[in-house]
């Protein structure tokens, strides 16, 4: 919750607004949510809506942007205490896996429906780069150290290749696998434990 004795109006509002749109975009996808419907559910009107955030679009970027900044902020926090590293880069990217199940239009913005957009581009790199720095720091340690880099690399592309096609397939078409958050980690799991030869 804000705590709106120390923000200013304007910050205030902008909080609220966050906050009506996350809940309105996470309920009912980002297509079917008007501005309309976020500036009401923040108690304001839409031209003091656009005072802050000049569509829907930024609004909806700016959400990504924060969530998957607040994850990968704290990778080395949260994980680094894992002795051995297969275990971060597991553990970092089922908590990868479970943020997107949590909120799945915020990957398919990021990662599927607006993957040409340049915006989206950024967005998705602002995103990704840490995590992908963490997996590829953590991954060197377990391989060999005479390893060649197009081989970590590689090593590297299955793993989010793995990561990302058991994300699709619960945000998309859980029911139709049979997953629920649970079983996809199980499966990731699983191919994870194949590709690094544990």
């Amino acid at each position: 919750m804000i705590e709106t004795a120390r923000l200013k109006p304007g910050e205030v509002l902008r909080g609220r607004l966050l906050e009506a749109a996350s809940q309105l975009f996470n309920q009912h996808g980002y297509e079917r949510v008007s501005v309309r419907q976020i500036a009401q559910l923040a108690g304001c009107s839409q031209m003091a809506m656009y005072r802050h955030f000049p569509d829907k679009q930024s609004l909806f970027s700016y959400l990504c942007i924060e969530l998957y900044h607040k994850f990968t902020h704290d990778l080395h926090e949260r994980y680094d205490y894992l002795e051995a590293p297969c275990e971060r880069i597991r553990m970092a990217l089922r908590g990868f896996i479970a943020l997107s199940a949590e909120n799945p239009h915020h990957y398919r913005l990021v990662f599927l429906d607006g993957a040409q957009a340049e915006e989206v581009r950024d967005i998705r790199r602002a995103a990704s780069e840490p995590n992908i720095a963490y997996i590829r720091e953590n991954l060197k340690l377990i391989l060999a150290p005479e390893t060649p880099t197009d081989v970590i690399e590689e090593r590297l592309h299955l793993i989010l290749a793995l990561t990302h096609g058991i994300t699709v397939m619960l945000v998309l078409h859980g029911s139709s696998y049979g997953l629920n958050l649970e079983t996809a980690l199980q499966r990731f799991d699983a191919g994870f434990r194949v590709l690094l030869d544990i």
